[in-house]
């Protein structure tokens, strides 16, 4: 029965290079391959009704949308009975485009998944749509604890260039620490870094720009500390935490932000203000190798992609 309902379900991405987003690889691309899902792009261009009769599914599983255009597709898919499974990355009810966008694909839905249960409180609270939860898988292989961290610290932050400014605020309280830090980017773009430096001479923190791609991993790992601040606020509150549970999987100790969305963490992390993070590893070696330990054979037993597609046969299974 499930091997009948994955042969007629297709996975719709709304971006021509899905590979080029690492929230659409983690938590589409990777479980449509496992679970061996077609994989479907469409764009603006496409005819949406021509795509259902092509296809012929009886299942639809829509990742992040970018267009209005996946709108129409739902429309014509709750209209043949089609069932729909729509996936919310990042859903903030203060950005009202955005809103636009997933609203009536949400209500079109046959089930709706969001990544966290702070992101599907969210919601619930603004829709009263009920959500499952169903968070991103690890996407690359684990790579060996740290090896020791002294000055000069090996720090690198990564992400997309729309949470620049968490990392952008944290670089004075950084600076005035007076360690030595050698700083990775690790992102998209850097418009918003680049300029950020040009305005402020820091003497303790030497910076490298590095573009994210497909092996960014190699590059994660050539620092043995991860910083992720995350602000108090709405637009974080909603996050995933495939950041988190990568920099352990590659055994990098990773310096969080004290935040409740996040506080399964912390016992994995040094969970508070990153500056004094970067001052604690200093002393604490060992303790801080035994933490980063922990945490990675903590996210390796809960965010393999078997455990998450497991997630998702359970999905399944109860439509």
């Amino acid at each position: 029965m499930f091997e009948l309902m994955i042969k007629n379900t297709i996975w719709v991405f709304n971006h021509p290079d899905p590979e080029s987003i690492p929230s659409y690889y983690v938590s589409g691309l990777m479980p449509a391959e496992y679970m061996g899902i077609k994989k479907i792009v469409f764009l603006d261009n496409h005819n949406p009704e021509k795509l259902i009769d092509h296809f012929k599914p009886k299942i639809i599983i829509i990742s992040k949308v970018f267009s209005t255009k996946v709108s129409e597709l739902t429309k014509i898919a709750k209209r043949k009975k089609i069932k729909i499974i729509s996936i919310f990355d990042d859903w903030s009810f203060e950005n009202i485009n955005r809103t636009k966008l997933n609203l009536p694909i949400a209500e079109n839905s046959d089930v709706v998944i969001a990544k966290t249960k702070f992101a599907a409180n969210e919601i619930f609270t603004n829709t009263n749509i009920n959500c499952s939860v169903i968070p991103d898988p690890l996407r690359f292989k684990k790579n060996k604890i740290f090896e020791k961290i002294d000055e000069p610290i090996k720090a690198c932050w990564f992400g997309m260039h729309t949470n620049h400014s968490t990392i952008i605020e944290e670089l004075l309280n950084i600076e005035k620490m007076n360690i030595k830090i050698k700083l990775s980017f690790i992102s998209n773009s850097f418009e918003s870094i680049e300029n950020f430096l040009m305005q402020n001479n820091f003497k303790n923190i030497n910076v490298k720009l590095i573009f994210w791609n497909k092996t960014s991993n190699l590059d994660i790992v050539n620092s043995d500390v991860v910083v992720l601040p995350y602000p108090k606020d709405k637009k974080r509150l909603i996050k995933s935490s495939n950041r988190i549970i990568e920099s352990l999987n590659l055994g990098r100790f990773t310096i969080l932000s004290n935040v409740e969305q996040f506080s399964e963490f912390e016992k994995f992390t040094y969970f508070g203000d990153i500056s004094k993070g970067l001052n604690w590893i200093l002393n604490n070696n060992s303790k801080a190798k035994q933490i980063t330990l922990d945490g990675q054979n903590y996210v390796n037993d809960n965010y393999s992609i078997q455990k998450i597609c497991d997630k998702w046969i359970n999905i399944f299974k109860n439509l």
